[in-house]
């Protein structure tokens, strides 16, 4: 394939978020007494609802820091968490300064000295996903962000940014996805997808495979 341009999802593909995330809650809800590995697990999975519900709603669209927001809310309330209005921000604003898989960096240089160009294509706010090139060192030549779209995965909408802002063509984009979620959103809209299945998952559904799967980023390197 004469690939130009490999887009990657942030939050599953190239980032640590569990990694990231639980040491800053056990740093700010420390003394809650809570199991704060769980407390991540459900505002996760908070998230991802609200992402599926605001693309359901026809209510107009939700920046990702109020949805990521919400679901902090939420999370507190089912804990039984009490903090401050400073501390949810803290812990929101966490959210743009995550940490990189130990591989990341070197896969996506790599990527760039062959040749190729490297963006995020990812559900995440501009805003956001500026700030974390800054926490990873990572300069990408592209950002797609849900807000430029206007919708989030698994709509097209936001799987098209590149061929609608670039002018490129199906088989000159490479898209890496970290999820199943992410990597049947991008099968479904045509795209061609490597799925970094770092947890061994399995498709949602069966009908949507990936081009390509494998461990973890390195492999990558190995089909470019």
């Amino acid at each position: 394939m004469n690939y130009k341009l490999i887009t990657f999802d942030a939050y599953s593909a190239l980032l640590d978020i569990k990694g990231s995330l639980v040491p800053v809650l056990e740093k700010l809800l420390g003394s809650s007494g809570k199991d704060l590995t769980a407390f991540f697990t459900i505002w996760r999975t908070r998230q991802w609802d609200y992402v599926l519900l605001s693309s359901s709603m026809d209510k107009g669209f939700l920046s990702y820091h109020y949805i990521t927001r919400c679901a902090l809310d939420y999370t507190l309330l089912k804990f039984e968490i009490t903090c401050s209005e400073a501390v949810k921000e803290q812990l929101v604003g966490a959210w743009s300064h995550l940490l990189a898989w130990p591989e990341a960096k070197t896969v996506l240089m790599e990527v760039k000295r062959r040749g190729y160009q490297i963006a995020i294509l990812s559900n995440g706010d501009e805003p956001m996903l500026k700030a974390l090139e800054v926490s990873t060192g990572i300069i990408f030549d592209y950002i797609f962000s849900a807000d430029q779209a206007e919708a989030y995965k698994p709509s097209p909408k936001i799987y098209r940014l590149p061929f609608n802002k670039l002018g490129l063509v199906r088989e000159e984009v490479l898209h890496v996805a970290g999820s199943p979620f992410d990597m049947v959103g991008a099968k479904a809209a045509n795209i061609l997808c490597a799925w970094s299945n770092r947890y061994h998952d399995f498709p949602i559904d069966s009908q949507y495979k990936p081009d390509f799967e494998f461990n973890d980023l390195n492999e990558l390197l190995q089909i470019l």
